[in-house]
């Protein structure tokens, strides 16, 4: 009883001047798992400051709510862009005459739909600045811009939002996305990104960029829009040949991006074929999947191990709190409570030193009474 009573001694008293561990942010959570080669966290080659995921299968698999997503990229202000694991149904990227214009000088001339994402009050230029018009074609003649956005983009953004859990919502921050028309027979990445990155939404929800798709084969023969092109149209077998093995993205219902085409299939918005390479549809021509996507604040921390049975569940992230003085009548140190639970005591948090050293006292003080009276026993 003796042992019992001064081991319990010892480790209330240690524990009390323990410090607890601080928690971390997700980026710092993931950059801990950066890769140069297999599947995984690679640095992003093309943009500073940027992690992307690459590969068949790497463990990037987070969940949200009930639905399973997979995180696309670690961007440089600490947000991490997911998208939707799996499709939410089938719809038209615009609806046939929905912003429709009979005007030569207008954006959306065609009747089966309008492959402008944004519209005149929420388009921007690569600076950032409110622009009313927009090319068809990379660098061709400025057409005016529609005061609607597309059918697709105001769905995801009001049903598919609205359905989300307030805990899920609650993640979800603005994010900017590029709308620029994409060159389909571009061979340069770095100029694909120039171009999609001309024209900008911001928002809460949309879907996977052309570059995003491309970025995340770990095929060194698949580095180009052109690349993902159908092979008649300039591509590579290879590079959708068992692209499961080397692109996660890759999905066979036929997704929509976010990504209208120039080029041959200039009338069309890029979506990615049963096979796995990239094709142009109008946007109102036929349905096609739908995988969300959108950006979760940096303000977060990560559980799980990022695998498909054991995904990142995410929560907020709650910084170290230093301890602070009340006001002098109370004079109590501050204990940090988020959602129920203590978050952290500082490890030199009075309050808590007391009380678990007064624990460690009671146990050694209980610990020497019971040595004298079985000290006292054996004399008699």
């Amino acid at each position: 009883m003796k042992k019992l009573f001064f081991t319990l001694s010892v480790i209330l008293l240690s524990i009390s001047f323990y410090p607890v561990k601080a928690m971390e942010k997700t980026a710092d959570i993931l950059k801990k798992n950066i890769v140069t080669s297999g599947d995984g966290l690679y640095v992003d080659s093309t943009i500073d400051g940027r992690y992307i995921y690459k590969g068949g299968n790497p463990n990037n698999y987070i969940k949200l709510g009930a639905d399973l997503y997979r995180i696309i990229s670690l961007e440089k202000d600490g947000t991490i862009k997911v998208i939707k694991q799996e499709s939410i149904g089938e719809m038209a990227w615009d609806e046939q005459n929905a912003r429709y214009s009979s005007n030569s000088e207008d954006f959306c001339t065609s009747e089966y739909g309008c492959k402008s994402w944004g519209s005149n009050t929420t388009t921007l230029d690569s600076k950032g600045n409110k622009v009313t018009q927009m090319p068809w074609e990379v660098n061709g003649t400025h057409l005016n811009l529609p005061d609607k956005e597309a059918t697709l983009n105001t769905y995801l953004n009001n049903d598919f939002y609205n359905g989300l859990s307030d805990d899920v919502k609650d993640f979800i921050v603005e994010g900017t996305w590029n709308v620029g028309p994409t060159a389909q027979n571009q061979t340069n990445l770095s100029e694909s990104i120039k171009e999609e990155s001309a024209y900008k939404w911001k928002g809460k929800v949309a879907l996977m960029n052309v570059t995003d798709y491309v970025k995340s084969s770990t095929n060194s023969a698949c580095a180009s829009v052109s690349d993902y092109n159908y092979k008649h149209a300039g591509g590579k077998e290879s590079c959708y040949i068992n692209i499961n093995t080397h692109n996660y993205l890759y999905s066979d219902n036929l997704p929509w991006t976010v990504s209208p085409f120039a080029g041959y299939d200039a009338f069309g918005v890029s979506y990615i074929w049963g096979d796995g390479y990239f094709s142009g549809q109008a946007p109102y021509y036929s349905d096609h999947g739908i995988r969300p996507a959108f950006y979760v604040s940096s303000e977060t921390t990560l559980n799980g191990e990022g695998t498909e049975t054991n995904p990142y569940t995410v929560s907020k992230y709650v910084e170290e709190v230093k301890e602070e003085q009340k006001d002098e009548e109370n004079n109590k140190d501050e204990v940090k409570v988020d959602n129920g639970q203590i978050v952290e005591v500082p490890s030199t948090s009075a309050f808590g030193s007391i009380i678990i050293a007064g624990l460690g006292l009671t146990c050694v003080t209980g610990s020497v009474v019971v040595m004298r009276r079985t000290t006292r026993k054996k004399v008699k």
